[in-house]
């Protein structure tokens, strides 16, 4: 989070975009992105936010030396117990990933998701949330406050797992939803239209 402004898009000359839907389970996608999790630590997300951060930056031909950021909701009730049973909704806290093109390309996936699970592990802490909360009660009342990643538009991607309620165009929006089947999400993956064509045909 910063009180920086971020760039924001012409949403008026935005161009038209597409939403992918498709339903993965766990052993599945691992099976298929040859992703032996041989310490047990990865989780499905972990995945997927590597996989699909890969193969859109490709898809979107991000020069090697450009950082590709990708931001994630993330429940942080079980670490604030005694939190108002209201507050944030679910108490959802934002944790902003960095990765560069060139290790986009070059490190598997299983190594993009070992990387975000362990600065996910450091990064969501009691601490980091008590301090997120503080910078949020000084600085609300006196200006906006940003995320801090560019959540629509440009190189970086955007995972929640809620439905928006928003018929707004986006470019970059990934949504991880649960399904009425055990061990089964459903994906729904929003991209510029021509980007969305690739990556339907690059999905396993």
């Amino acid at each position: 989070m910063s009180l920086a402004k971020p760039i924001v898009p012409d949403l008026y000359n935005w161009p038209l975009s597409d939403t992918i839907v498709k339903r993965y389970t766990k052993n599945y996608l691992f099976d298929r992105l040859n992703v032996t999790n041989n310490n047990g630590i990865l989780s499905m997300n972990d995945v997927l936010m590597g996989w699909l951060t890969k193969i859109i930056s490709q898809i979107r031909q991000v020069s090697r030396q450009t950082t590709v950021k990708i931001g994630m909701a993330s429940n942080g009730r079980t670490l604030l117990p005694n939190i108002d049973v209201n507050y944030f909704d679910n108490c959802s806290f934002y944790l902003c990933f960095s990765f560069t093109m060139s290790d986009l390309d070059d490190l598997s996936v299983e190594e993009l998701a070992q990387r975000i699970n362990i600065e996910k592990r450091q990064l969501m802490t009691t601490e980091y949330i008590q301090s997120a909360l503080a910078f949020i009660d000084k600085h609300h009342r006196s200006s906006p406050i940003h995320l801090g990643w560019q959540p629509i538009g440009g190189n970086d991607l955007s995972f929640k797992r809620k439905i928006l309620n928003s018929s707004m165009e986006c470019d970059g929006l990934i949504l991880i939803l649960p399904t009425m089947t055990d061990d089964e999400i459903e994906l729904r993956i929003t991209l510029q239209t021509e980007h969305a064509k690739l990556l339907l045909s690059k999905l396993v």
